[in-house]
């Protein structure tokens, strides 16, 4: 099993015979060993919020759907305590970059077994360290030893803005990054019947503002394949 199996998947709630969401990213544990909780994008008639499933609530994981057994089994918690590091940049100690990370490979109990990162695959105890942009491995044979810092180094605006004091804004770019470069699987209309775009298209940070303007977000968003 792979991560990205996982993300797109739609969450189904037992209890509720309900198709409540869609997973947007996995949510590893901070040494990316395990897949810990998924982040689930919740719709309503025409916006979408984000929501925390813990792994200990999944009950089953199927082709395109993850079952939980109820609807409050989701809870809010944002912002998400850690990311997953698909789409991050790699790089070696010594500066040599891979390219991004484009999956995780999975066991059973979603234990981390494999990094990809362009055409390389590293064990999760490769990693040396990792930010919200960048991912770092060892060499092979290193002995590299890093200490964490106490200050953490200035978070990139074009992520998040903060409006006042410990509150965050999160961009429309990053709520829906994990619908760019998917596909449009039927056609997508705003609420008029005005089409927004055609089975087969390639989704854009562009079609992604054009649809949350139109209030089309949720259907563009359950017809990403």
């Amino acid at each position: 099993m792979k991560a990205s199996e996982i993300i797109g998947s739609q969450v189904l709630t037992l209890s509720e015979a309900c198709i409540c969401g869609v997973v947007c990213d996995v949510i590893p544990s901070a040494d990316l060993k395990k897949i810990v909780a998924l982040d689930i994008l919740i719709f309503d008639e025409n916006d979408a919020e984000h929501k925390y499933l813990d792994g200990r609530k999944i009950v089953g994981i199927g082709e395109g759907v993850i079952t939980v057994k109820k609807y409050d089994d989701l809870t809010l918690c944002y912002p998400i305590p850690s990311r997953s590091p698909i789409n991050l940049r790699a790089y070696d100690e010594k500066g040599g970059y891979f390219g991004k990370i484009t999956d995780l490979a999975l066991d059973e109990k979603r234990f981390v077994t494999s990094i990809y990162a362009g055409e390389k695959e590293f064990l999760p105890s490769d990693t040396l360290s990792r930010s919200e942009d960048v991912l770092v491995f060892r060499l092979p044979g290193s002995k590299t030893k890093i200490t964490k810092t106490k200050k953490k180094p200035p978070v990139s605006a074009k992520r998040v803005t903060s409006e006042t004091p410990g509150q965050v804004k999160i961009t429309l770019t990053d709520r829906y990054a994990f619908l760019v470069g998917k596909r449009v699987s039927e056609d997508v209309t705003d609420n008029g019947g005005t089409p927004l775009a055609v089975r087969g298209d390639l989704i854009t940070d562009e079609l992604i503002r054009v649809a949350k303007e139109k209030q089309a977000i949720v259907r563009l968003t359950m017809s990403a394949k």
